[in-house]
């Protein structure tokens, strides 16, 4: 299928579950995630359709997230199943590959962790975590500007263990999800 006509699908898919204010969000995680491909040297349609589908299962709710994840006996972790809307990212897979037609693994694994990250994270899912952090507060992500800027892989990394440890240090996250405290450690072993 051509980009532009999976954008344009993914758009409608939005549009047509009064998703609006989601894609006006995801539009800017792309905008971000282009300029920080185009920095990193990344296949931009790839990062663009990322940033387009990671939040692709605000179309369901919580609760119907967490009934799939169930049918489909994916292992529910501790926080997952305390706060089902971190199933989010792992559901925007699904309906990624299932409903979109999705089969790239590089586009389908930086869904499926934009939230969380993860260890052994890719520079593509470390920068949609990135952008996704950026769009929602400029200010969250240290260095952000610099991002745009360097092609730096030790500032993306930085840039990744700063909102986490600013978001641990600062009890920001109820119950933290096992892949976030995974590529918290992996991070702040790499800085050492």
């Amino acid at each position: 299928m051509d980009f532009y006509n999976v954008i344009n699908k993914i758009k409608n898919k939005y549009l047509n579950n009064n998703k609006e204010d989601v894609l006006r969000h995801v539009e800017d995680v792309a905008d971000i995630a282009v300029g920080l491909a185009d920095a990193y040297n990344l296949n931009i349609k790839q990062v663009q359709l990322a940033a387009f589908l990671h939040d692709i299962s605000s179309i369901m709710t919580p609760q119907e997230m967490y009934e799939l994840a169930k049918r489909r006996g994916l292992e529910i972790g501790p926080s997952e199943e305390k706060y089902h809307a971190l199933l989010h990212q792992r559901i925007s897979k699904i309906i990624a590959q299932e409903e979109l037609d999705i089969t790239d693994p590089y586009i389908l694994n930086a869904v499926e962790c934009h939230t969380t990250l993860r260890k052994n994270a890719s520079i593509c899912d470390k920068i949609i975590f990135v952008a996704d952090k950026i769009s929602r507060d400029s200010q969250c992500v240290p260095l952000h500007s610099e991002l745009l800027r360097s092609g730096d892989i030790k500032l993306l990394d930085e840039a990744c263990y700063s909102y986490i440890k600013h978001q641990i240090d600062n009890n920001l996250l109820a119950m933290p999800h096992q892949w976030i405290l995974e590529a918290y450690e992996e991070l702040k072993t790499n800085k050492e």
